[in-house]
């Protein structure tokens, strides 16, 4: 997972949606990368004002109807290594890749991995996003989703008293104060999924707590999954919470040096886990 980091946080420019060929050399690096695996790995391409966009997918098992997907953004925001802003993710994305195609042959259904673009400003919240054109094929084409994972930034802990923050005062009473946990994020529609993941009890090296969102406050998220929401699929969130825990969230501080690597991998590990529970 080092080796991704690096490739990313290092590539220049840097990869945000005005530099074309270093967002279209990242696509490249992953295609190659899950290829390298074993995956069937294609381009979802799009165009926005002009401009072509890829989102990646690697695929095992593509004989089965029913999927889940496995994905995370590629693009940064602006002109910074964006390491756990969320090239934390994408590592996650090829590192959950490695470990379930050793057991691809026991999945009685279809896995996509899917590295997007064009998740972070300006295009956030708009019909541009990587994840809404691959969450509209989804539903335009009436494909079985069994539900979506999504890695958003999950390189980043600390164990600093009071270094976690909550979107409602209400949670500071449910969860700990310390940024060294993983959270997965649902909302009330996809509690089912998140319950069949059951990430809190599988067997793994880190503390991770279940977060059920009310509706109301799904848009606080802000990362791919809401695109998949918005699709009525089922969707949740993996992550270290983002700017409610990590000071460096859309700055040049946001660095490679920042990253916790043991945690990071523990946190797939955990998600991998949990999938084969579904097996």
């Amino acid at each position: 997972m080092h080796e991704t980091l690096k490739y990313l946080t290092q590539i220049q420019p840097p990869r945000n949606h005005t530099n074309i060929d270093s967002l279209n050399k990242v696509a490249d690096y992953i295609k190659s990368r899950l290829e390298d695996i074993g995956l069937e790995v294609v381009f979802q391409e799009f165009n926005i004002d002009g401009k072509e966009y890829k989102n990646v997918i690697g695929t095992i098992n593509p004989e089965y109807d029913k999927r889940l997907i496995i994905g995370g953004h590629y693009d940064v925001c602006g002109d910074i290594q964006g390491a756990d802003d969320n090239a934390s993710a994408i590592a996650g994305v090829i590192e959950s890749a490695r470990q379930l195609h050793q057991y691809k042959d026991d999945l009685s259904f279809r896995i996509d991995f899917v590295a997007f673009t064009l998740e972070e400003p300006p295009h956030f919240g708009t019909n541009n996003m990587g994840s809404y054109k691959h969450a509209e094929y989804l539903f335009d084409n009436n494909i079985k989703v069994i539900g979506m994972i999504n890695y958003e930034m999950i390189g980043y802990f600390t164990d600093a008293p009071d270094s976690q923050n909550y979107p409602m005062k209400a949670m500071e009473d449910l969860y700990p104060n310390t940024g060294n946990f993983i959270a997965i994020v649902s909302n009330e529609d996809s509690q089912d999924f998140l319950n069949i993941l059951n990430c809190e009890n599988v067997k793994k090296d880190i503390d991770a707590y279940n977060l059920v969102l009310p509706d109301a406050f799904a848009e606080i998220t802000a990362s791919d999954h809401l695109n998949y929401w918005g699709f009525s699929f089922k969707a949740v969130m993996v992550t270290d919470t983002a700017y409610f825990r990590n000071e460096n969230y859309h700055t040049v501080d946001d660095t490679i040096e920042t990253i916790d690597f043991k945690k990071m991998r523990y946190t797939v590990d955990m998600v991998v886990n949990s999938i084969r529970n579904l097996l």
